[in-house]
């Protein structure tokens, strides 16, 4: 039971330390589409920190946290709403591809490339 302690424990301050990684990173972009997507990743990743510290606690011997009987319902809503904020987030990182996207013009490079070479 205490190895499941400490893995939750360690996964919550991974968690936590990759929010104040990403935020700084945000701080450092100008407004526009990739700090947008960060801002989308940040909201999945605080769910996923919220469901992470929700099972910590419920994981100390002794400790059982319900609400009104709800006691697993709250690990389920952290998580529906991280999987929602991924399909939004997803659906953005497509619209920043089309938008900076160079799939075509990379083929034209690399045939001009290929054809150099020879």
């Amino acid at each position: 039971m205490a190895s499941i302690v400490i893995i939750s424990i360690t996964t919550v301050i991974f968690g936590i330390i990759a929010l104040v990684i990403s935020s700084r990173a945000r701080k450092r972009l100008t407004p526009g589409s990739l700090r947008s997507y960060i801002d989308n990743f940040n909201v999945c990743l605080s769910f996923i920190v919220l469901f992470t510290i929700w099972q910590t606690i419920r994981s100390f011997q002794g400790v059982d946290i319900q609400i009104k009987g709800l006691g697993d319902y709250p690990e389920y809503i952290f998580i529906f709403f991280a999987y929602i904020s991924f399909i939004i987030t997803s659906y953005r990182l497509v619209k920043i591809s089309k938008e900076f996207g160079f799939k075509e013009e990379g083929k034209i490079i690399t045939e001009i490339v290929q054809s150099k070479k020879k």
